[in-house]
């Protein structure tokens, strides 16, 4: 199980999601990004299943896009209590916790590769017999 580079790229992205979503400062964050930390372990264990594998980790990366739109929304617009309205703030730095959920979808994209390669692989055994 461990001899698979995908099981590396995943288990990454296990590690550094649970990292994002400790640091994440809203609850929707924290816990999409459990939820996607969660994706990626238990991907690690569906290696009997490799379409399964593919569709969780094609999951992972919209949830992802998910985390980052909701990252953006919350960093970029400020909500001003006194006139209701949303505000786009000026200068917004950001946290070293926001680049890990980009390197999580090109960790997902290359563990996808490496299933979408290990399936092609079986197939063309399969075929030879």
């Amino acid at each position: 199980m461990w001899q698979r580079k995908q099981t590396i790229y995943l288990a990454l992205v296990a590690i550094l999601m649970i990292v994002a979503s400790i640091y994440a400062a809203i609850t929707i964050l924290q816990i999409l990004g459990g939820m996607i930390a969660g994706l990626g372990a238990l991907n690690i264990f569906q290696y009997k299943n490799r379409r399964k594998q593919m569709a969780f980790c094609t999951l992972g990366v919209l949830l992802l896009i998910v985390w980052i739109a909701l990252f953006c929304f919350d960093h970029y617009h400020v909500f001003d209590g006194s006139s209701s309205q949303l505000h786009l703030q000026a200068a917004v730095r950001y946290p070293l916790y926001a680049l890990l959920p980009v390197v999580s979808i090109v960790l997902f994209a290359l563990a996808r590769k490496g299933i979408k390669h290990d399936d092609d692989l079986v197939r063309s055994a399969d075929r030879l017999r």
